[in-house]
């Protein structure tokens, strides 16, 4: 029996979100707090998501001794998340991102510092050992470290651990080594259209799609918003629309997608079953401010289901 369903590595943030009238953002230009919320951010989004979901969800990182670290902490144990091997260092500060929200579009102002430790402790490792999944985001290289990221990564191969890895927008910053390391070593990769044409230099997205595939993961999920996702595998490529909501905020969108991917997979569905349920986890998330708290509910998430059920 495993003692986890999903460990996530690193990239344990607060969120400050602050809805504004419109972008860009001008110096000396007044513009209206339309609501603002103070969320956990980052892979809690994904922790939250799964727990809610019915994961059990745990993470592997290290937050400040202060008191945006134990806000998270305390608000990703009320959610249900494991954070008994999260480590609370004062040589660390918790990393804080303003977000500023406007007409469903978002941006990100903040800073990582990564730590010069190359491998995870032995708690981490055995933890890792005994999940069914290690997620893996393309932030955890800058927010923990380049090393520990990829010992996590090794030790999930040695212990037949399937990863999830979303490079994220780091993408950019994340060089064609451990870009390719790591998408080696997934079961799943999950990106944006554009991070794929980032990865592969191909604008034909099927085409992108199959060029990652070839590393080795079995699945390659394109999420497209609105659009949906794309679902490819090495013979046979699933398109999922997605579902027609207002959109407040895409702000923990794609890592609640990510949850919803990630138990498909564990419980043995279909690209089709899988795509639209992490298509509702996704478009329940980007109806309300923020995200941590914010991201769907199993009730927000089934409502949806439904309703396109009784549409069809």
């Amino acid at each position: 029996m495993s003692t986890f369903d999903v460990l996530a590595i690193g990239d344990l943030v607060v969120d400050f979100v602050v809805e504004i009238d419109h972008f860009p953002v001008e110096a000396g230009r007044f513009q209206i707090d339309r609501g603002h919320v103070l969320e956990p951010g980052g892979a809690c989004n994904l922790l939250i998501a799964a727990a809610r979901i019915g994961l059990k969800s745990g993470a592997l990182s290290r937050v400040g001794d202060d008191l945006h670290g134990h806000f998270l902490l305390d608000v990703l144990a009320e959610e249900g998340v494991d954070v008994s091997a999260v480590e609370v260092t004062p040589q660390k500060r918790t990393v804080v991102v303003l977000t500023l929200v406007a007409g469903g579009e978002h941006t990100f102002i903040g800073g990582m510092q990564a730590s010069p430790d190359l491998t995870i402790s032995d708690g981490w490792r055995r933890r890792i050992g005994e999940s069914r999944a290690l997620f893996v985001e393309g932030y955890a290289f800058a927010e923990l470290s380049p090393g520990m990221v990829l010992d996590a990564i090794a030790t999930a191969q040695a212990a037949g651990t399937p990863i999830f890895f979303d490079p994220g927008p780091e993408i950019h910053n994340l060089g064609q080594e451990r870009l390719e390391l790591a998408l080696s070593a997934s079961r799943v990769v999950l990106l944006t259209g554009e991070e794929a044409r980032l990865a592969t230099g191909i604008d034909d997205l099927a085409q992108a799609a199959q060029q990652l595939l070839e590393f080795g993961p079995e699945w390659v999920v394109v999420k497209q918003g609105a659009g949906g996702c794309t679902i490819f595998s090495l013979d046979a490529h699933t398109q999922v629309p997605g579902y027609t909501v207002t959109v407040q905020d895409t702000s923990g969108a794609g890592d609640s997608f990510d949850a919803g991917v990630i138990y498909g997979y564990l419980h043995g569905w279909s690209p089709q079953r899988t795509g639209r349920f992490a298509n509702a986890i996704g478009a329940a998330t980007v109806s309300k401010l923020g995200a941590g708290r914010q991201v769907a509910t199993l009730a927000e998430i089934e409502s949806l289901l439904k309703n396109e059920e009784n549409s069809e």
